[in-house]
């Protein structure tokens, strides 16, 4: 249901699809580009029609015929559904191999990115390519460096409910609560620092995950109030240019064993909620937030979409 507030934000065009490689039987890819071109079409058209993902489901059940993974009648996790998404995409399309310590300068980190391909529509949309390093504030040792490409920015719920700021300064103020020791094996003294994070290119889409999976409606309605419609993520990555502003374009949501997805159109100045076959007009953020207090469902996904 998610991809009813993305469908986007993959640039997947027809001639880009024909030069696929297929992923599983029918292709997850091109299962995707149907149900994006549908949703493109209703889009248009003044008699709405229900879009419905079933070829997509069929497509990423067959990748995992031994288990309950995407079979139908049973509720996958919205978080796990996209980055399978990200993996068959770019199997799909990612020809080069991935980048390893010895293609970079920084050989000095461990690690390496998943990504070299800029024609990757995963990466090059929604991965995030991030250096990791701690700046000891007692002996000064510069040390952890570690290099990784991430797709989610996870967030914890219960640590943001206890700080009074801007959405983007509480999750930067969250990571820099999250302490590790100055290494001793590399000669640190022992002291706990912050890590710093630094981003070498900001993604298309700014993707955070609610890490919490059972709040109390007095919980949900306190992060709820956090949330802004535009963060900054040059707050909580280095290396970006100040004012990295990213608008909130969808929030997949869940109650029980329920998702729901509310997306917001540009078009039509408004929010709108997709619950299976059910569209509708909410309206403003404050009536979503509303919506979401008074049903009880908790965000799982929060998408951010660049300002261009």
């Amino acid at each position: 249901m998610f991809l009813y507030g993305i469908w986007g934000c993959f640039g997947l065009s027809s001639c880009v699809v024909q030069h696929h490689h297929h992923v599983g039987d029918p292709c997850v890819v091109y299962s995707l580009y149907e149900v994006l071109t549908a949703l493109s079409a209703a889009s248009r058209e003044i008699r709405k029609e229900p879009v419905t993902p079933s070829t997509l489901r069929i497509a990423l059940s067959n990748l995992y015929p031994d288990s309950s993974f995407f079979q139908e009648a049973q509720m996958n996790d919205a978080s796990e559904v996209l980055a399978v998404i990200f993996d068959c995409l770019h199997r799909s399309f990612a020809q080069s191999p991935s980048l390893s310590d010895t293609d970079s300068s920084e050989s000095n980190y461990t690690g390496s990115w998943d990504c070299a391909n800029r024609t990757c529509s995963a990466h090059s949309l929604f991965g995030m390519n991030i250096f990791d390093q701690m700046n000891c504030y007692s002996c000064g040792l510069e040390s952890r460096h570690m290099k990784y490409t991430s797709f989610f920015h996870n967030i914890n719920a219960s640590a943001l409910r206890n700080m009074k700021t801007a959405f983007d300064k509480l999750l930067n103020l969250v990571e820099m609560n999250h302490q590790l020791a100055c290494d001793p094996e590399t000669g640190g003294c022992g002291k706990p620092n912050h890590i710093r994070h630094f981003l070498t290119t900001p993604p298309h889409v700014f993707t955070a995950g609610w890490q919490n999976t059972c709040e109390s409606v007095e919980d949900i309605a306190a992060t709820l109030a956090a949330l802004n419609t535009e963060i900054d993520i040059s707050i909580m990555y280095r290396g970006l240019d100040p004012k990295s502003i990213y608008s909130l374009a969808s929030v997949v949501c869940y109650y029980g064993q329920h998702y729901h997805c509310f997306a917001y159109s540009h078009e039509h100045d408004r929010w709108i909620m997709y619950d299976d076959k059910t569209v509708k007009v909410i309206g403003s953020r404050s009536d979503v937030l509303s919506m979401c207090k008074k049903g009880h469902l908790q965000p799982q996904l929060l998408l951010y979409e660049k300002q261009r």
